[in-house]
């Protein structure tokens, strides 16, 4: 039997998820321990690969070999890391982040899709103490690091590496066109840990506390304003004419569930949330193409307030707003 086509199957789908600044020869070589040239046979398919060669390619690319057979099941295959104290950081965590923002940027004709639970974590980061008080959450409460367990919140990241990588993605996630949908209870999840927070007495003051729920403030002002512009552009910058495109709709009966989902001209990703912090991510063209489907469903029966809508653009945020300020005026 040839199975030749498979084979070439195989390697394409491999080329497709690789940055094109690699070579792919280089990489199955190395990859495979093999010589350029053995690489190139079993790249154009001259040579047939071996049982152990597809299992190093399948585990090193996150490859299901029942997919790329067509073999008919119901099976989806994810990959990613899952954070913790020890094996797979948060250090690590937001070098993902870069990571995978630089494999979006090459991507042809790009569109990031965001369905929110909360708010993305891309806004966050452009606002200091805010930043650092999600972070510190995510460290102490979600992740579980033992030497947080008895912090104060303090306002700071004290981890320089962190905010290296932070800016790096701020810088570029504003050169990526998205699409997000927002809900009313977009901005619970942050106000929910806050207040969490403040009652277990885990910020070291109130004006720390006033702090981060006024930089919340700031970051909806700034949310609106790219809104309104329908570019994106970094806080406290002016709003540059050749930023990326930025589209906001607001949906009155979903609950988001923080799913991101990456369309280009030649590739999709799709990307759930698991565990508060953690993505699993395929590739599966079925499955991003029923991810898309049901998106533009979404869209379809929302309110788009991006460059237009102003009206609807206007009551939204000061709704938001409203519900970070009452809480703000209750601290006193």
């Amino acid at each position: 039997m040839d199975n030749t086509p498979a084979q070439l199957l195989l390697f394409n789908h491999i080329k497709a998820k690789l940055p094109p600044h690699l070579s792919f020869v280089d990489e199955i070589a190395e990859l495979l321990n093999i010589s350029n040239d053995s690489a190139y046979r079993r790249i154009r398919g001259e040579k047939p690969i071996s049982l152990d060669e597809i299992q190093i390619l399948s585990n090193k690319y996150k490859i299901s070999i029942d997919q790329l057979l067509r073999m008919q099941n119901n099976t989806v295959i994810f990959a990613g890391n899952k954070v913790d104290s020890t094996n797979f950081t948060f250090n690590d965590y937001m070098q993902d982040l870069v990571n995978s923002l630089g494999l979006f940027k090459t991507l042809k004709n790009a569109q990031i899709y965001f369905f929110n639970k909360d708010v993305p974590l891309f806004h966050f980061m452009q606002f200091p103490e805010l930043s650092a008080f999600k972070f510190f959450f995510w460290k102490r409460t979600l992740i579980g690091y033992p030497d947080l367990a008895k912090q104060q919140f303090t306002g700071e990241e004290g981890d320089p590496l962190i905010l290296q990588k932070a800016q790096n993605v701020i810088r570029q996630y504003v050169q990526i066109p998205s699409t997000e949908i927002w809900t009313e209870e977009s901005i619970h999840v942050t106000i929910r840990q806050i207040e969490f927070y403040r009652h277990t007495n885990i910020f070291a003051g109130k004006e720390i506390l006033h702090k981060v729920y006024a930089q919340l403030d700031e970051l909806l002002n700034h949310v609106e304003m790219q809104a309104e512009k329908g570019r994106k552009f970094i806080y406290n910058q002016s709003s540059a004419p050749d930023g990326a495109p930025y589209q906001i709709y607001i949906n009155e009966c979903l609950i988001g569930d923080n799913s991101i989902f990456v369309k280009g001209d030649d590739r999709q990703i799709a990307y759930l949330n698991h565990n508060g912090l953690n993505f699993m991510a395929t590739q599966d063209a079925e499955f991003c193409e029923y991810t898309f489907k049901n998106l533009q469903n979404i869209i379809s029966k929302s309110t788009h307030i991006s460059l237009v809508g102003e009206k609807e653009r206007s009551i939204f945020f000061n709704t938001l707003r409203k519900k970070v300020q009452d809480k703000a005026k209750d601290i006193g």
